[in-house]
């Protein structure tokens, strides 16, 4: 991780209206900056002994904070049942559908899927504020935010809110059963016996995938390399806000706002401060896109001579699974619609 010797005021006359942030000048990540801000000890001794973290996975943390650079969105930790999920939805649609999905790209939830429809942070807020309170209202928002944080360490000294805590442990927010959760997926794409052959998917998981241990999503976007202003966060202000924990907004300011605060002075002296945490708006157009401006790396413990075999059984037994080919090309003509690449 680069050291910091000091930080030069560059973001600290800048008008908070504008968007994105010229990548000119030096990059500093959030996880870096909270090290600066609350010094490496503090950090990893609350990481060890309330978080329950092994000190030895500090080395392959700061691999991955090391990997942080402009269009660095931010982290999601989650249990091991989660990679089971995007799996079967990036191989059955690589499989069965034949369409190419990129490898910086996970699905975050299922594409196509009719309530995940707001395509901007603008639209979202403005759909929740006019609806009353209903019985699914937290379902249908858990559905369509991600909760993401800035940092690999950020929110430390919370429980339950810290990704890397989530990751060690092998937890997620919510207990998911994923195998249910999969099935109006593949009814959708005409599998038969779904539930049966999701289950036998999941035995392959188990059988190749032994490290006890979550997954960790390094999320960011690259909208800057096409924008004719080489500006960062272009995307993200459209389809991230700042939150507080629960998912209410923290403030009305951009996202990309709170990236410029976490690169100054002031905030490593504590004179100014980010949101606790973000979201990320969940659409169909736009983040579950594979065209789109957003990229997802995903980090794990497994052994990947084992991610290998793993990867060629699931595929393996996917492709082999009966289908209707007409509800085949009808998933695929929706995904097709959704699917447009975003104007550069």
């Amino acid at each position: 991780m680069k050291k910091i010797i000091s930080i030069i005021f560059l973001f600290s006359n800048l008008t908070f209206l504008q968007a994105g942030i010229p990548t000119k000048t030096e990059y500093y990540g959030p996880s870096e900056m909270l090290l600066v801000r609350e010094s490496r000890e503090q950090i990893e001794s609350v990481l060890i002994t309330k978080r329950k973290i092994p000190s030895e996975l500090f080395p392959f943390f700061e691999t991955i904070a090391t990997e942080e650079d402009w269009g660095h969105i931010g982290y999601h930790g989650a249990c091991h049942g989660f990679r089971f999920y995007q799996d079967v939805i990036k191989f059955t649609i690589q499989e069965i559908l034949g369409q190419e999905i990129r490898d910086d790209f996970q699905f975050l939830r299922i594409p196509g899927d009719s309530v995940l429809n707001l395509n901007s942070v603008n639209e979202f807020v403005t759909y929740w504020e006019k609806k009353d309170i209903v019985d699914n209202r937290d379902k249908i928002r858990a559905k369509q935010l991600l909760s993401m944080n800035y940092g690999l360490y950020s929110n430390f000294e919370v429980d339950g809110s810290c990704t890397i805590g989530l990751f060690a442990n092998d937890k997620s927010k919510s207990n998911i059963n994923y195998v249910d959760e999969l099935i109006p997926f593949y009814e959708k794409i005409g599998i038969s016996n779904g539930k049966s052959n999701l289950k036998n998917l999941q035995e392959i998981f188990n059988k190749y995938l032994t490290e006890k241990c979550g997954i960790l999503l390094q999320i960011s976007e690259d909208s800057h390399l096409s924008h004719k202003s080489k500006e960062a966060y272009n995307f993200a202000d459209k389809q991230c806000y700042p939150a507080i924990r629960g998912g209410a907004r923290y403030d009305n300011k951009l996202i990309s706002i709170h990236y410029k605060i976490a690169m100054t002075d002031e905030y490593i002296n504590k004179m100014a401060n980010i949101s606790d945490q973000l979201r990320l708006i969940l659409n169909n157009q736009y983040t579950l896109n594979p065209n789109s401006h957003l990229k997802i790396k995903r980090w794990d413990l497994q052994d990947p001579k084992k991610v290998l075999q793993y990867e060629k059984a699931m595929r393996s037994a996917i492709r082999n699974l009966k289908f209707d080919k007409e509800k085949m090309v009808s998933y695929h003509t929706l995904l097709q619609k959704n699917w447009k690449p975003v104007k550069k």
